[in-house]
């Protein structure tokens, strides 16, 4: 503790022994301090999402989940931006308008994702590079996956095979070509990864993981679609088609993506810190289970593909997929920040953006339980600053 913080009462944290401000979590590692301290609340905390300590890790919120990085009180305009999103695929589905309905279907996610990187202070944190490379790299290896993947399924259905042989193959390719996607997309990840700087967070991790899913997802559903509606595929499709194309395209397939992708990002950025000692292979075991399992969401997707499904029932199987990597996200992104390494924090008072109460600055919030890593350096630099100038004592 600072000299300034000698009078708060302190105690000492049944979890990592430490001293911490007398509150309800541990300001070093997280911790409730009056509570369950079994083995999942050591390791996941289940009951306050590190980013948004207002909300359970159960519990599949798109906009804590996408934007970790927003404060309390900037949440609100992104729910807002969200039903706007979704009431713009419902009218230009009404008047039967493919165009601007495949545009905000393929683009509306990503450019939310964008405008919260400018909002948060994130595109501040890290260099030009690190969000360059996941665009542009996504962008072309979306416009070639497509472009490579059409041919070969086209050329699997021309195949001269008998009728059980053909379907046998198209699955297998099908299949193949899904899951070589879910691969694909975070590549650029692995790129930006090779230069990140030692003092890398996880959840720079998360964002260069989703904003090279999302830009791989928009530039393959553009690519995929044009066409379609330059031909005139779409001219005679009715309200209820085009909404199940927006819900998948524009909904199911980039929520999945963006999930997918930050788990990877979050599992290549993660550095384990003095808590994660206790449990190091529990630990690293569940930040390489998550990404797996979306991967077997991908395998899902074909599969609802292949069962050949009313539209309808496609589609809600689709959007009830994206529910797990939603909630496999927020498990990955939990146990990253409350086991990661981080430097020990001042302990002088500052605002925590999450609860809105002047606490000592800490790895953790006392009062609420946020990581203070949920937050962008930006923000963080800011809040110091703005702390009052204290007199010198006198002599």
């Amino acid at each position: 503790m600072t000299a300034s913080s000698e009078t708060i009462p302190t105690l000492r944290c049944p979890v990592c022994r430490s001293s911490t401000p007398a509150g309800i979590f541990c300001g070093r590692c997280g911790a409730e301090l009056v509570g369950p301290h079994r083995l999942r609340h050591i390791l996941l905390r289940p009951r306050e999402f590190a980013a948004a300590p207002d909300e359970t890790i159960t519990l599949p919120v798109i906009v804590s989940s996408l934007f970790p990085h927003l404060a309390l009180s900037a949440r609100n305009p992104f729910r807002v931006a969200l039903v706007f999103f979704a009431v713009g695929m419902v009218g230009f589905g009404l008047l039967r308008e493919p165009g601007p309905l495949v545009t905000l279907a393929g683009l509306g996610l990503p450019l939310l994702f964008v405008l919260y990187l400018w909002q948060s202070g994130v595109l501040a944190d890290m260099p030009r590079r690190h969000f360059a490379i996941p665009v542009i790299t996504g962008v072309v290896l979306g416009v070639g996956w497509v472009l490579l993947t059409g041919g070969l399924v086209a050329r699997s259905y021309g195949m001269p095979m008998s009728a059980g042989l053909v379907l046998d193959h198209v699955v297998s390719v099908g299949l193949l070509l899904t899951v070589g996607g879910a691969v694909v997309m975070v590549l650029p990840a692995v790129l930006v990864r090779m230069s990140a700087p030692p003092d890398r967070e996880s959840l720079d991790g998360f964002v260069v993981g989703a904003l090279s899913a999302l830009s791989f997802t928009a530039a393959s559903t553009l690519t995929d679609l044009a066409p379609q509606f330059v031909a005139g595929l779409f001219d005679d499709a009715r309200p209820p088609g085009l909404w199940q194309e927006a819900v998948v395209y524009g909904i199911a397939a980039p929520v999945t993506a963006a999930a997918g992708g930050g788990l990877i990002g979050l599992m290549l950025w993660y550095r384990p810190g003095l808590r994660a000692r206790r449990h190091p292979r529990r630990i690293r075991a569940a930040l390489i289970t998550f990404p797996g399992l979306v991967v077997v969401l991908y395998v899902a997707v074909w599969l609802i593909y292949a069962a050949r499904l009313s539209n309808v029932q496609g589609t809600l199987l689709q959007l009830e997929l994206a529910v797990p990597a939603l909630l496999a996200l927020r498990a990955g992104m939990q146990m990253a920040l409350l086991h990661e390494w981080q430097e020990p924090a001042s302990g002088e008072p500052w605002l925590c953006v999450h609860c809105e109460r002047v606490v000592p600055e800490m790895e953790f919030c006392p009062a609420c339980g946020a990581a203070s890593r949920a937050s962008s350096r930006e923000s963080r630099r800011m809040r110091r600053e703005a702390r009052p100038v204290r007199a010198p004592e006198a002599n």
